[in-house]
């Protein structure tokens, strides 16, 4: 008997239960996209796959950036120098969001998102508590599992996971990516033993991304400022606007490189 579909209702029915706070979240991302800047996406492990499903996808807006290291984003690689336990040590490693906050330059509208399945990862928690101290006023967005994020033993040294520090920030939203604690959806009592598969945080991910995507093209639309879309590439459709697309996003990459209008951060 096939269950797993099921569960994408439990999915379903979280991103329903959380419009609100998604046109919140949306109303930020038109900010960003309006002022010509950038909602940056940092992802670590598994939860690389929302960023690149945000970034560059038809259908995508411009004016996402992916905050992504690979050291902290290869995690199929079983064995050898980027082998998982390699990986995995990175992604418990403290002090770490400085070095990569360095690297950006924020605009006055800029929104950070943070995308981890638990919100407990160490790096994960370290950048967005490094964010927040330094850009207090700039939204921070966590896309994460609320009850693993709330309830579960924080594995940083400031006893913090992501929950905490979204609730900390004067900007600050968690959305839940629907995913029970543990993640693994389905349980099945076989003949050979008891298992536990089919994670689901990140088909809850890819939900509320999808959600933003949809409101703030509605929210860009309702101000009456055409959002650049990436069109179809597999009808064909790219040649209408692929290069404006490239073009936009080119220069709001720059502009996060070297921003001589820049908030200045809390150093």
């Amino acid at each position: 008997m096939l269950t797993f579909p099921d569960q994408l209702n439990r999915i379903r029915d979280r991103m329903k239960s959380q419009e609100g706070l998604l046109h919140k979240v949306a109303g930020h991302y038109a900010d960003a996209i309006e002022a010509g800047g950038l909602i940056h996406m940092y992802a670590n492990g598994h939860s690389l796959m929302t960023v690149a499903e945000t970034v560059v996808r038809m259908g995508a807006l411009t004016g996402f950036h992916p905050v992504i290291a690979d050291g902290l984003t290869s995690f199929i690689d079983v064995v050898g120098s980027n082998g998982i336990r390699v990986c995995q040590h990175f992604e418990k490693y403290e002090s770490i969001g400085g070095k990569l906050l360095d690297e950006i330059d924020f605009g006055p509208k800029d929104v950070m998102v943070f995308i981890s399945a638990t919100g407990q990862t160490q790096a994960a928690v370290d950048i967005a508590i490094e964010f927040n101290r330094r850009y207090p006023d700039l939204p921070l967005v966590v896309i994460a599992s609320l009850e693993q994020s709330r309830g579960a033993t924080p594995k940083h040294s400031s006893g913090k996971t992501l929950y905490h520090v979204a609730k900390e920030a004067r900007l600050g939203y968690h959305i839940d990516n629907g995913m029970p604690t543990g993640d693994l959806s389905v349980h099945v009592k076989g003949n050979t033993g008891n298992y536990s598969i089919c994670p689901l945080s990140s088909i809850g991910a890819f939900c509320v991304t999808h959600c933003l995507n949809e409101l703030t093209l509605r929210e860009l639309d309702r101000r009456g400022i055409p959002p650049t879309v990436l069109q179809n590439m597999h009808l064909g459709e790219t040649g209408v606007n692929y290069e404006a697309w490239v073009r936009d996003q080119r220069r709001r990459y720059a502009r996060c490189m070297h921003n001589p209008d820049a908030v200045k951060p809390n150093l």
